[in-house]
C-alpha cells in the first residue's frame, strides 16, 4: 500500500499533465505527497512520471516505506497485523509543494496509523492557504481506538471513505445530521453505500476471477476521487476500478493500469546512431582488450579462468553516494598506486591468486564469509568496496554453486567449448550461477564471455562471439551524452544531470534503451561489441569523465556527438553493473 496524501486536479491530463493511481486512471491529473528511500521498487516506481502520477511531491530521505501484513477472515474482513510506518511517519503538510497548494482536492490518507497526524495535516494544510476540498479515510485500528479523533476528522471532510465493519463501529446510528460532506461505505461483494443527504447503494459490476481483495477500497477511493474530479460519475470508475484490483495480488493490476506508457521516457534516437557509425568504424578499431597482463592475469597461468570469472562476478557498484546522489567514483590504494573501480577488482584478484590459489576453492568461498574483504583489502587494510555486504553474500553464494559442479569453472569451460556455440553456452551456465543470474541484461555474464574470447588462450576455442551490448554506466553515461538515446521526460532527465537516484522502472528503461542502441550502433560501424565497449570505456576514462567536466574538444567523436555533457549514467545500487 502507498497512499498517503493524493492531490487531484481536473482536466484530462492534456499538456503533459501526468495520471496515475486510482485517481489518474479515472483520468485526473494526480500527485502523491510521501516520505520516500531515494529507489523505489518497481511496481511503486512504475506509476511515476509522464502518463503516471507527478512525483513532484516525494521527499526523499533515508528509511523505508510503510509496510504491514494483512489476513482475512471467512467473511473477507481484514486484520492489519506486523505493520510498520516506516518513513510515513514524518510527514507534515509542509512537503506539499507550494504549487501544489491549489489543487482541487486533496485526500489525506492515514499517516503511520495516527489519526492525530491526520488532523494535524489538515490544519496545518489549512494554515498554508489550501481552500479546495479536502477528502480523507481511515482504518479499523483508528477507529476502535481513536474513534473521536476519527469523529472529528470526517466532520472537517468533502469526502470520507471507510468500510462497513469501520461504519458499524464508528456511526452506529448513521451520520451526524450537521454533516454536509459524502461518506462512501465499501460493503465488499456487496458493492459501496454514499451517504449524502440520502443513502444510495451501488452493486459491483461482475468479476470474472478474484484474486485478492487487497487495495480495492483504496482503488475505490482513488477512482471516486479521480472522476469526481472532473466532474464525471465518481462511484461508477471507483467501482470499475476496484473490479479491477481484485483480478490480481495486491496493487499489481491498477499498477498495470497506469503503467502503459511510463517506459516511454527514454528513447533510441536512429538518426544518431547512423550518424555516429562512420565516426565509431574508424575510432574504435582496435580499441578491444585482450585483458591479458597485470592487473589481470599473465597469459598461461594456470588460475587465469577462475580468476577472471570470479573477479568480474564483483564487477559492479564502485561509486559512492551521499544525501542521494553520486559521490564520487571508488578509488584506493593497492601495491604503492591508486586503482579506480574496476582495476582494484582485477588487481586484487590476479595478487590473492597468484600468492595463494586457494582463495578460489569454492569450499574457501563458501566457507570463509571475510574471504572477499581479505582478498580486496586495500593498503590501509580496510575494504574499499562501497556496497561490500553484496559482495560478501554473492561471494560465499558463488562459492556454493560450484561446489554442486564436479570440476568447477574448468569443466564449465570445458563443456562450453565442446558445444555448437561455446558463447551461448556459457552465458546459459552462468545464467544459472550466483552472482551473475540476477540480470536481465546480462552485463557480468557477456564480459566474461568477452573476457575469455579475447584472452590469448582462446578459452572459448574459436568463438569470439558477445550476444549482445555489455551495457554497464560508462557505456550509458556514452549513449546519452552522444544522443544515442534521448530521455524525453523533463524531470526523469533532471534527476540524471543532478546525479540523483532513480527508480527501478526508469533505470531499466535507460538499460533498455542503450542496449538497443548500441546493438544498432554495432551494426552501422562495422565494429564488434569487444571494440564498442572498449572505445567506451577507455574514452569514458580519459575524456568523457565521470567526476570532472568531460575533455570534448579532445574527443575522437566530437564531430558526431550531440554533446550532451550535462547527462550522466542512471544512479541506481544494483548488484549487475
Amino acid at each position: 500500500m502507498f497512499s498517503r496524501v493524493g492531490l487531484a486536479w481536473g482536466g484530462g491530463g492534456g499538456g503533459g499533465c501526468p495520471r496515475g493511481g486510482g485517481g489518474g486512471a479515472a483520468g485526473a491529473t494526480v500527485g502523491l505527497v510521501a516520505r520516500v528511500p531515494a529507489a523505489l521498487p518497481w511496481n511503486i516506481a512504475a506509476t511515476f512520471g509522464p502518463g503516471g502520477i507527478d512525483r513532484g511531491g516525494l521527499t526523499v530521505g533515508p528509511g523505508s516505506l510503510p509496510s504491514f501484513h494483512i489476513v482475512y477472515d471467512a467473511g473477507e474482513n481484514a486484520t492489519y497485523v506486523q505493520a510498520e510506518a516506516g518513513m510515513e511517519a514524518e510527514l507534515t503538510a509542509a512537503d506539499v509543494p507550494e504549487s501544489w497548494l491549489s489543487a482541487a482536492l486533496v485526500h489525506v490518507a492515514s499517516i503511520g496509523g495516527s489519526t492525530q497526524a491526520q488532523l494535524e495535516f489538515v490544519e496545518q494544510l489549512r494554515a498554508r492557504g489550501y481552500r479546495g476540498l479536502l477528502s480523507a479515510g481511515t482504518w479499523s485500528g483508528a477507529v476502535r481506538n481513536e474513534g473521536e479523533a476519527v469523529g472529528r476528522l470526517l466532520a472537517q471532510t468533502d469526502f470520507f471513505f471507510l468500510n462497513r465493519e469501520e461504519a458499524g463501529v464508528l456511526l452506529p446510528d448513521g451520520l451526524p445530521k450537521q454533516h454536509r460532506g459524502i461518506v462512501c461505505v465499501t460493503e465488499g461483494a456487496d458493492g459501496v453505500a454514499v451517504h449524502g443527504g440520502e443513502v444510495t447503494r451501488h452493486r459491483p459490476p461482475p468479476v470474472d476471477s478474484v484474486v485478492d481483495p487487497t487495495g480495492a477500497g483504496d482503488s475505490f477511493c482513488g477512482g471516486f476521487l479521480g472522476a469526481t474530479a472532473r466532474g464525471l460519475d465518481g462511484v461508477a470508475a471507483g467501482l470499475a476500478i476496484a473490479g479491477h484490483c481484485l483480478s490480481d495480488w495486491g496493487g499489481e493490476a491498477t499498477a498495470a493500469l497506469v503503467a502503459d506508457g511510463v517506459l516511454a521516457r527514454v528513447r533510441v534516437d536512429l538518426p544518431r546512431v547512423e550518424a555516429l557509425g562512420p565516426a565509431m568504424a574508424e575510432v574504435a578499431a582496435g580499441s578491444a582488450f585482450d585483458f591479458a597482463g597485470f592487473p589481470f592475469p599473465e597469459v598461461g597461468d594456470p588460475h587465469a579462468a577462475a580468476v577472471l570469472a570470479v573477479a568480474t562476478m564483483h564487477q559492479y557498484g564502485f561509486w559512492t553516494t551521499e544525501d542521494g546522489a553520486w559521490a564520487g567514483p571508488m578509488d584506493a590504494a593497492a601495491g604503492d598506486r591508486t586503482w579506480r573501480g574496476s582495476e582494484f577488482v582485477w588487481q586484487a584478484f590476479t595478487r590473492a591468486a597468484s600468492a595463494d590459489p586457494s582463495v578460489l576453492d569454492p569450499a574457501r568461498m563458501a566457507a570463509e564469509p571475510d574471504l572477499l574483504e581479505r582478498i580486496c583489502a586495500a593498503d590501509d587494510g580496510g575494504c574499499p568496496l562501497p556496497d561490500v555486504a553484496s559482495h560478501r553474500r554473492l561471494h560465499q553464494a558463488l562459492g556454493r554453486a560450484l561446489l554442486e559442479r564436479p570440476g568447477g569453472w574448468s569443466a564449465i569451460l570445458e563443456a562450453a567449448v565442446a558445444s555448437d556455440s561455446p558463447a551461448e553456452t556459457l552465458l546459459g551456465t552462468l545464467a544459472t550461477l550466483p552472482g551473475y543470474d540476477e540480470d536481465p541484461f546480462a552485463k557480468k555474464a557477456r564480459l566474461l564471455v568477452l573476457i575469455l574470447g579475447a584472452r590469448p588462450e582462446r578459452f572459448l576455442g574459436s568463438d569470439r562471439t558477445v550476444p549482445g551490448a555489455v551495457v554497464d554506466y560508462h557505456l550509458m553515461r556514452g549513449c546519452l551524452r552522444t544522443g544515442l538515446v534521448e530521455i524525453t521526460d523533463p524531470e526523469l532527465r533532471g534527476r540524471v544531470e543532478a546525479r540523483r537516484w532513480v527508480d527501478v522502472v526508469e533505470e531499466a528503461a535507460i538499460r533498455a534503451a542503450c542496449s538497443e542502441a548500441l546493438d544498432a550502433l554495432e551494426a552501422a560501424s562495422g565494429r564488434t561489441v569487444g571494440e564498442i565497449d572498449g572505445f567506451f570505456f577507455s574514452n569514458g576514462r580519459t575524456k568523457c569523465l565521470q567526476a570532472t567536466a568531460p575533455i570534448c574538444a579532445e574527443c575522437p567523436i566530437e564531430s558526431a556527438c550531440a554533446r550532451r555533457t550535462t547527462l550522466f549514467q542512471p544512479i541506481f545500487r544494483t548488484t549487475a553493473y
